[in-house]
């Protein structure tokens, strides 16, 4: 017992060791392969939402709704500028990294194609997402070259694994007309009431684990219309949080007309549109198809295994008792042996019920 709870022990140590050393690992690769240099007592951990708040007080309800575990930040210095600021923020999962990317994701950044899984910068700072990590890499004063910026998030990248799944609402958005760069994967009311303010605090209830995704679509002509769709745990919460969504919505934006559907658990809303065609057209070309897994390996029992199976198992449980039987008959013969009148045949106190087979009537 000793040795099986030493052996979980060290696996659980050598397992924290591991998941910790992976963005060590990417800092000090800064440093092994660059000329930056990572500034004496600048690199903090940050652990828990109440310690996030002072790092970034305006987003740090977000950031903890999105799942968050924690995060080091360190200041680099290089030879020609300073004040460069890399921050890794470990997430619960690869999705809450890449819907903590879509949000912080600025209006006007340039995607980065080839950084991480999904990247994107301005003129002072890249951010990325790769597996559970969400990196973003800054100079807070100009001067920095971009190519720098991004040298040192492919670095980092290298360090991080490369594990990505798209969440199932994020992939139902159409990519017809969509506005590059727009997709936002929300996984909490917080982010939904900074991308779409209702005046209420969950209208959509979200709060009960439905993920949405929310994107905005503009044709040629002008016609446009933001597009928001929630996945429910089930089709009840669906359908009783669309109406009252639906309410919130109407009331908050009285001259706007919402078109909306719901397929199942899946709820589809094109709101802020001009233009009922364009509306339209969005919600049909959403669609949502249950899928149900069969393994064709796994093949239901015949009648006759069936059978066969109930007669092993009544022949297991007859071979039981007859050998519970026997143990009894042959523990009794040796008791009745050599303590006579203690255990069994005692008239005045117990007696052994008999069925008397071998006495005539």
């Amino acid at each position: 017992m000793i040795r099986l709870l030493t052996l979980i022990f060290i696996l659980c140590v050598v397992v924290s060791e591991t998941v910790l050393a992976t963005p060590a690992k990417a800092l000090a690769s800064i440093e092994e392969q660059t000329s930056w240099r990572i500034l004496a007592g600048s690199i903090a951990e940050v652990y828990g939402g109440k310690a996030l708040a002072s790092y970034r007080p305006r987003d740090s309800a977000v950031i903890s709704e999105y799942g968050f575990a924690r995060l080091i930040k360190a200041r680099l210095d290089g030879n020609e500028h300073r004040d460069l600021t890399v921050a890794i923020y470990e997430m619960l999962d690869s999705a809450a990294a890449y819907g903590l990317f879509t949000y912080l994701r600025p209006s006007g950044a340039e995607p980065l194609p080839g950084l991480g899984k999904g990247g994107a910068g301005t003129s002072r700072d890249i951010a990325f997402h790769q597996s559970k990590y969400y990196v973003s890499v800054g100079a807070e004063k100009s001067g920095a070259p971009r190519s720098a910026l991004i040298e040192i998030g492919r670095l980092i990248s290298k360090s991080l694994p490369t594990d990505f799944s798209l969440p199932m609402v994020a992939g139902k958005l159409p990519a017809e007309n969509r506005l590059p760069h727009t997709e936002r994967f929300v996984m909490g009311p917080e982010a939904l009431s900074h991308l779409l303010s209702l005046g209420e605090k969950d209208p959509f209830g979200l709060a009960t684990g439905a993920e949405a995704a929310t994107a905005r679509y503009e044709l040629p002509g002008g016609e446009r219309a933001t597009l928001l769709l929630i996945h429910y745990p089930t089709q009840q919460l669906a359908r009783r949080m669309l109406e009252a969504g639906y309410r919130a919505y109407s009331s908050h934006y009285p001259d706007q007309t919402a078109f909306y559907k719901r397929d199942g658990p899946l709820v589809v809303l094109a709101l802020l549109s001009n233009s009922p065609e364009l509306a339209t057209a969005l919600l049909e070309n959403v669609t949502y198809v249950s899928m149900v897994s069969w393994d064709p390996k796994v093949e239901p029992p015949s009648i006759g295994q069936v059978m066969i199976r109930i007669f092993i198992f009544c022949g297991i449980m007859l071979g039981i008792t007859l050998l519970a039987g026997l143990v009894f008959g042959v523990v009794r013969i040796v008791i009745k042996r050599y303590f006579p009148g203690k255990v069994f045949d005692r008239p005045e106190t117990m007696e052994v019920i008999r069925l008397h087979l071998d006495k005539k009537r």
